[in-house]
């Protein structure tokens, strides 16, 4: 099933994706007599038993009117998970173009985690806002993993279990301030604020959920800037692939549904080309992963 939200920024309620446009989720399952009916997507995720519901909201869904997308704005399907993790330096292909800054080094040995503001997630088709503090705006195609179960220290064996689905991400860095170019000392490295900017996670265009995928399959990943290929590969190229993120995270920290890791990018990113290709105003960004779909944006700088 392909699960999203659609409305304003503020007021997105969650929604079902058919080819033909999109049903409301709340509406379905009032008429499927299932669950408690809820307008949220994070909500609907902490009902006990989501997944058995889904066929009965689906039949029900068939009888209800469709609201064209043409007519609505898409957000981002899961609009306030409680965190959003990234996987930094997660792919082969990503460690050996940045050997420039690390040296010739082999991949982390465990997962290197990251995270990014919740408040900077964005719709599929919403703006990149470029803020005035940066002059080197990046973007990184990635597999987002939406945890569909509360768990804490599962094994890897179980993820799959506690995997709603996924989504497609572009995780937005805003590298001179990611990397503190302003200070002598590279230790003074600001990850997290660099990542956090408003609209820069923009995920979607809908949650799919993984009984629409071969588990284990690899997924292509690829981005897109103004029609140039920039990243192409798949997430065979991951150096700590779904189950040992999920996992490892789940040691430190709960995770709850609705939460969102984003797995690693490919090689490709605008820091590492020669001459370094950044972000501008008016770029199009298209970022895909294959099973899940694209999301497309466009850069503009903050008035």
């Amino acid at each position: 099933m392909r699960l999203v939200s659609y409305g304003p920024v503020d007021d997105c309620r969650a929604g079902i994706l058919f080819d033909d446009g999109i049903v409301d989720l709340e509406h379905s399952m009032r008429s499927a007599g299932v669950g408690v009916p809820v307008s949220d997507m994070t909500l609907f995720l902490q009902q006990d038993g989501w997944r058995g519901m889904l066929d009965g909201i689906a039949k029900a869904a068939t009888r209800e009117k469709r609201i064209e997308l043409k007519t609505v704005r898409l957000g981002p399907p899961v609009p306030n998970p409680r965190k959003l993790m990234i996987a930094g330096a997660n792919t082969h292909s990503h460690v050996k173009e940045a050997a420039p800054l690390l040296g010739q080094v082999p991949p982390p040995r465990e997962p290197m985690i990251l995270g990014k503001a919740t408040s900077s997630i964005a719709g599929p088709y919403d703006d990149i806002v470029l803020p005035p503090e940066t002059k080197k705006l990046d973007y990184e195609v990635e597999l987002g993993v939406v945890i569909g179960k509360r768990c804490r220290r599962i094994g890897k064996a179980q993820v799959r279990d506690h995997v709603a689905g996924f989504v497609t991400t572009n995780e937005v860095s805003a590298r001179d301030i990611q990397l503190a170019e302003h200070e002598e000392q590279s230790f003074y490295r600001v990850h997290f604020l660099g990542k956090s900017y408003d609209t820069f996670c923009p995920i979607g265009p809908a949650l799919v959920t993984v009984d629409e995928f071969t588990w284990g399959k690899p997924l292509k990943l690829r981005t897109w800037v103004n029609g140039e290929i920039r990243q192409d590969s798949d997430t065979s190229d991951l150096c700590h692939g779904i189950e040992e993120l999920v996992s490892y995270c789940s040691q430190a920290m709960t995770l709850m549904p609705g939460d969102v890791i984003a797995t690693g990018s490919p090689a490709g990113v605008a820091f590492f080309m020669k001459p370094q290709k950044f972000l501008q105003d008016g770029d199009v960004v298209r970022c895909e992963v294959e099973g899940v779909g694209v999301i497309e944006n466009r850069v503009k700088s903050e008035r």
